[in-house]
């Protein structure tokens, strides 16, 4: 299970509990009514990696259960597998009408659309309809297409999401 799902999950459970991801300090904080009960590091492999905080709170036992479960699955799920993959998106060439015109036009990136018939061609987006690609989606672009590899890879550029903000 991925740290963000994890998260997620965590907060579904009761409106008492709240669950809050630390990027910075690599670690999931669980909380009980604003009060911190455990912390759960980015790379805890069992029970024993994780620090209990606030001995003296009293969860109700259905509460506790899920809360086991939930990061029990976090934690049989291997470290390389927590961690979302990071997004790419292909920058295509910038259109410039004139040679020094200040007024260039936007980023453009690549993408696919689908035709009437059910096929699928290439593209260019502005960025807000640009498609996002993982890095293992690029790889198999590139093994599918290997001449256009260099290409792909000149291309590549990160997409900062406004989620993961």
């Amino acid at each position: 299970m991925q740290i963000d799902e994890t998260v997620k999950r965590l907060n579904a459970v009761s409106q008492s509990v709240g669950a809050y991801e630390y990027k910075n300090e690599k670690k999931i904080l669980v909380t009980w009514s604003t009060f911190t009960v455990l912390i759960v590091p980015y790379e805890a492999k069992t029970m024993f990696d994780c620090h209990f905080v606030n001995p003296h709170i009293k969860l109700p036992a259905d509460v506790k259960a899920q809360i086991g479960g939930i990061i029990g699955k976090f934690l049989r799920t291997p470290v390389k597998e927590r961690f979302p993959e990071k997004k790419y998106r292909l920058r295509w060439i910038d259109y410039k009408q004139n040679i020094g015109d200040p007024f260039d036009s936007p980023k453009t990136y690549l993408g696919r659309a689908s035709d009437d018939c059910g096929g699928t061609y290439w593209t260019t987006y502005s960025i807000d309809g640009a498609e996002t690609f993982t890095e293992s989606e690029l790889e198999q672009l590139k093994k599918d297409n290997t001449r256009l590899a260099p290409a792909i890879d000149a291309m590549k550029e990160p997409a900062e999401d406004k989620d993961d903000e």
